[in-house]
Order: C-alpha cells, then structure tokens, then sequence
C-alpha cells in the first residue's frame, strides 16, 4: 500500500509540474510562435497552477517543496497575468446607450454542417439586430437563409469562394460596399480567406465602417500569422469609426492577437467571453458540449461606443452568435 500510495503522489507530482512547465513555456510564446499555441489553453492552464501550488505544498518536502512552488507561482503568475485584466474589464460597467441612435449587430459562424437555418432565424429576430455578419455561410445555408431573412433585411452582400471565404453581411440599413478584390464570387474557387467591407451612415449622418471576416486555425502558426498581416494592411487604409467581428480562430489570451489588436489600435469588445465549442464529434457523433474558447471577437476603433455587448441564443452552429448595441461618436 505504501508503494502504491508513493506511486500515486509520484503522478500527482508529475502531472503538476507538467502544468506549470506548460504555463511557463506560454509565457515566452512572443519569442517562438509555436509556444503561443499553449496561450489559446489558459482557461485550463491558470486553475491547472493553482491545483499544483497546492500539490507540492502537500505532497513534497524541504527545498524541493519551496523550488516547485515557486515554480508553479511563476506559471500562476503568467496565466493570471493574460486572464484576470480581461475578467475585471469584463465587470466594468459599460456607457449608457442614447436615447436614440443606437445600433445592434450580430456576427456568427454558422457552421459548414449546420442546416437548421430556422434556429438561425429564431436567433437572428430573438437579438433584434440591425446588421448581420454571417462566418461559414456556404450555399447550402444560403439557399435556405437568405429568403427568410430579405423581408426583413433588404440590404446583404455575399462572398463565396474557398474554406473560409464563405460569409455574408444582412442589413435593415443601406451600406455601399466596398469592392477591395477580397470577397470572391467563385464557390469552387481556392481562396481561403475573405472580408466583406461595408460603410454605413447613421440616421445621423454619421459613417462608419463594418468589416467581417473569418481565420484559419492557428496551426499552422505562419499561416494565420500572414493572415492577420494581410488583414492588418487592409484596415489601415481604413478611416474613420470601424467595427471588426467575425471568427478569428484565435483566443484573446494568445500574444497574434493582442499583437493584432494593439498593432491596429483596436478596442477588442469581447472580454473572455466564450462562444466554441457548442459541439463537438467523438464517439463517431456529434454531441453537445460547453464552450470554453473565446474564438468570435469584436473590435471598435475611432469612436465606435459599445453600450451592450453578449453571447446570442444557441443555434445548431458549434459557435454561439456575439451581439452587441454600439453608438458613433
């Protein structure tokens, strides 16, 4: 019993210093892009350092105890460091909307297997909003969508072409987009990326501009790295108030995106607010499951006011919609 108890808290050891060293290495994801990766885990790698500190204090003795507790504080330090200022931003009260003026919007990834448009539509009326940004929009749910929602969305605009090139914009406010060559109108075509770019005036006369668009996976880290590049230079042409949201397969805790955001003069909305997975396959089904990746991003900049920002009513997507009430200064 003695070695089996020996060989227990052996493990337990172990697999707490395996914690801590994966929130150490984070920490120096800057400088190799590859560690980076570990930042998209914080979730799971802040309460991890927190189960080792109290591990070695347990289970070790003398200098090694003090050396492994230091060791777990360093990569505690480093989680709390990304996760807790997003936790207490997300606590600040946020302004008051006007009395009149104010516009809402919705972006969501409706999934390439998603076909149950009408719990996108229950969705869409449920949130009320204005303007509608739609990620992995293929024709599949076009076909089916996009009559439900004219009546009450007049204005849209669609780009069709590779992977993640699939997206769409619906509106109750006439916008003029802007033809940049990045929303392709080939579904076969090989683009794996897209942006829809709209402007909009407010019933003030006030402009503004909405951009939508959708990233690949962070792995590999050179490919999503040159896609924010690219997107990068495309709304620094951009003047005046703007609006950027779509999926960016990218958590706020790694350094590309706060990278992006600080490079761009962003304010990034969306505060650890986690929106994928809703589902996710295993045991050769696709079942249920509760989100823990904050994937779906919204980001203002020149005068954009967010007065109300929240997670949308589930649809059969593995993403939750973002809705958020804005105003322009």
């Amino acid at each position: 019993m003695s070695f089996l108890f020996k060989l227990i808290r052996l493990d337990f050891v172990l697999g707490a210093l395996g914690v801590s060293t994966l929130a150490v290495l984070a920490l120096f994801g800057f400088a190799v892009p590859e560690l980076d990766l570990l930042n998209h885990a914080q979730l799971f790698l802040l309460p991890g350092t927190v189960i080792a500190l109290l591990i070695f204090a347990v289970a070790m003795r003398g200098w090694w105890r003090s050396a492994a507790i230091i060791y777990a504080f360093v990569g505690f330090a480093a989680s709390a460091n990304v996760i807790l200022p997003d936790t207490f931003a997300a606590m600040q009260p946020r302004p008051a909307a006007p009395e009149s003026g104010s516009i809402t919007m919705m972006t969501h990834n409706l999934f390439g297997l998603n076909y149950e448009m009408e719990k996108v539509t229950a969705a869409i009326l449920a949130a009320d909003a204005d303007i509608i940004v739609l990620q992995e929009y293929f024709g599949e749910q076009a076909g089916e969508l996009h009559p439900l929602l004219l009546a009450s969305y007049p204005y849209y605009a669609r780009c069709r072409g590779g992977k993640r090139a699939n997206l769409g914009l619906y509106s109750r406010i006439p916008f003029e987009q802007v033809e940049d060559g990045a929303c392709p109108n080939n579904a076969y075509g090989t683009t794996r990326t897209a942006h829809v770019l709209a402007k909009f005036q407010t019933q003030s006369g006030k402009s503004f501009s909405v951009i939508t668009t959708h990233m690949d996976w962070p792995i590999p880290v050179a490919r999503q790295h040159e896609q924010l590049n690219a997107l990068s230079a495309v709304v620094d042409k951009i003047e005046g108030p703007m609006i950027l949201a779509g999926d960016f397969n990218s958590t706020a805790w790694s350094y590309a995106l706060r990278d992006f955001v600080a490079k761009n003069d962003f304010v990034r909305e969306t505060l650890n607010m986690l929106t994928f997975p809703m589902s996710w396959y295993y045991l050769g089904a696709w079942r249920d499951t509760v989100p823990f990746l904050p994937l779906d991003h919204v980001m203002t900049r020149g005068g954009v006011v967010v007065h109300d920002i929240h997670t949308g009513e589930p649809t059969a997507s593995d993403h939750l919609p973002v809705v958020f009430t804005f105003s322009v200064n």
